[in-house]
């Protein structure tokens, strides 16, 4: 009975490297085929994410002027600073017109600048600024709130910003101080803004 030759040294070598080559070829298909699972994945998860509305915040805001005289003219000027902020992977394109009121009384709209949000962002936007002056109707009791807010220097005023295509964020009860000498009499607390109606205007 013939037994087989031991092998020799240049085929061990030969025996190694092939084995070198295939764990090296076994060890890139794993990482393709790791890195193809957390592609698909990735594009799966980011897909099926379900939407969240884009959130709307009042993240400062100041009166410059805030006058009413005996003849129920409202003479203004405040602006207000809104963050944005996009939880989807969609980007979105917004023309707003934002409209305040005060005490039930809608007195001025601006139409903000055309705005583009991409996905995962958030974004401060250029300040809203009211300035003019219109006529408003208050009761006993709100001449009186108004009286007392102009002593505090601070007044409740509402915004409503509508975004086209019947939706709406309502911002409510905004306590905007008032700027007085060019100083700040108080500050003003960043508010949240929501799409549920509140009884707004």
């Amino acid at each position: 009975m013939s037994q087989k030759p031991p092998p020799t040294k240049l085929s061990q070598i030969q025996l190694d490297e092939d084995r070198k080559d295939c764990l090296w070829g076994s060890f890139c298909v794993t990482i393709l085929l790791l890195f193809g699972i957390w592609l698909y994945f990735s594009l799966f998860s980011e897909n099926s994410q379900p939407y969240k509305p884009v959130e709307f915040s009042i993240a400062d805001a100041s009166i410059t002027q805030f006058n009413l005289t005996s003849d129920n003219t409202l003479y203004y000027n405040f602006k207000f600073n809104i963050s944005v902020r996009n939880s989807n992977y969609d980007r979105y394109g917004f023309e707003i017109t934002a409209i305040s009121s005060y005490k039930g009384n809608k007195f001025a709209t601006v139409d903000m600048d055309y705005f583009v949000l991409d996905s995962k962002k958030t974004i401060l936007l250029k300040p809203v600024v009211f300035y003019g002056n219109n006529l408003i109707n208050l009761n006993t009791q709100q001449h009186m709130e108004y009286d007392n807010e102009t002593l505090l220097k601070k007044f409740n005023l509402d915004l409503k910003l509508n975004l086209k295509h019947n939706e709406y964020v309502y911002c409510i009860g905004l306590r905007v101080p008032l700027i007085s000498n060019k100083k700040l009499k108080s500050s003003f607390n960043v508010t949240e803004c929501s799409r549920e109606y509140q009884g707004w205007g």
